[in-house]
């Protein structure tokens, strides 16, 4: 496990980052990154420190995870950084679902970590059977090829700076056979259990149905998003490159998407440019599949424009497409 887990960091470059901020729950997965970070530390020479949100959300066995991973970190001999949150508040004051409210405040929590101790890299333990649900759940959403994008290894995010995941090649099997190996006992969230969130019912149902017809699903699947991902790179790349060739600044500032130039692209860089243009116009991340493709039948089929989310209407007029807000 240990060498695997060195190979795989290797080949990834995990260690171009050495004062990393682990993230750790309590559970199997992030016990399990620590403790094989500190056990390759001197080799690396890695600076590590254990950072615990703890959301408020389950009462005291919560606060115990907390004192839980507190101990753990002690016993390592690493620094302990915990916050206690209140997750519910906050989603309810911000309109925002509790898991994506758990998320943004633990994440905020990280980064805040990582950057008044001027660390490199906060490390996540996302693993194979995490990347598989996450692409399962997008595609039951209707997610298209590039939504499809597997996580990365190491992505550098605007929000949070270098996100580290170095158990993607890990199923959770092996994290948890890790752990019982190194006399870790992990602490269990008994929310994991509950089939009324979607991912948990994906883990719980899906998952083990769809290993009926395939033994490796998490495999394909993590191959699959593997795959989306590098092609939505390539995609990307292209469309850095062509649209300042597709998009304009008109006198008054704004932004315009020639349509002659348009058309001459291919579908999959025409749904790109349209994607990246709304973003620059609007400033707006939920826009979805549904409105990106409305936007370019506007242009390839002549319309004269439509409806968009959040008060904006795309208009096209002597083949210039502009983007303006209903007020």
């Amino acid at each position: 496990m240990l060498k695997k887990f060195i190979n795989v960091c290797q080949s990834e470059n995990i260690f171009s980052a050495q004062k990393i901020v682990v993230a750790v729950s309590g559970g199997a997965d992030s016990l399990a990154l620590a403790d094989l970070l500190f056990n390759v530390r001197q080799r690396f020479n890695l600076q590590l420190c254990i950072a615990h949100y703890e959301h408020g959300l389950r009462g005291q066995p919560s606060i115990d995870d907390a004192n839980f991973v507190e101990k753990f970190a002690e016993n390592l001999g690493v620094k302990f950084f915990c916050e206690h949150g209140d997750v519910k508040t906050y989603a309810a004051e911000n309109k925002l679902s509790i898991e994506t409210a758990a998320r943004k405040l633990r994440y905020n929590f990280l980064y805040k970590v990582k950057r008044e101790l001027d660390f490199d890299a906060i490390a996540l333990a996302h693993h194979a059977n995490d990347q598989a649900e996450t692409i399962l759940m997008r595609l039951l959403r209707g997610a298209t090829s590039t939504g499809l994008a597997a996580m990365k290894f190491s992505v550098d995010s605007e929000e949070y700076g270098l996100l580290l995941r170095p158990l993607l090649r890990f199923k959770k099997i092996e994290l948890e056979n890790y752990c019982s190996a190194r006399g870790i006992s992990p602490r269990i969230d008994a929310t994991n259990f509950e089939t009324a969130a979607t991912r948990n019912k994906i883990r719980l149902e899906l998952l083990p149905a769809l290993e009926k017809f395939n033994p490796n699903i998490v495999d394909t699947l993590c191959k699959l998003g593997e795959i989306s991902a590098e092609e939505s790179d390539f995609i990307n790349f292209e469309t850095e490159k062509i649209f300042p060739q597709v998009v304009n600044k008109n006198s008054a500032g704004q932004l315009e998407l020639l349509r002659g130039k348009f058309l001459k692209l291919h579908t999959a860089l025409q749904r790109a440019i349209v994607k990246k243009f709304l973003a620059e116009v609007c400033g707006v991340e939920d826009f979805g599949f549904v409105h990106f493709e409305a936007v370019r039948k506007v242009l390839v089929n002549n319309l004269a424009g439509v409806e968009l989310p959040h008060n904006f209407r795309a208009d096209l007029k002597r083949g210039i497409l502009t983007v303006r807000k209903n007020f």
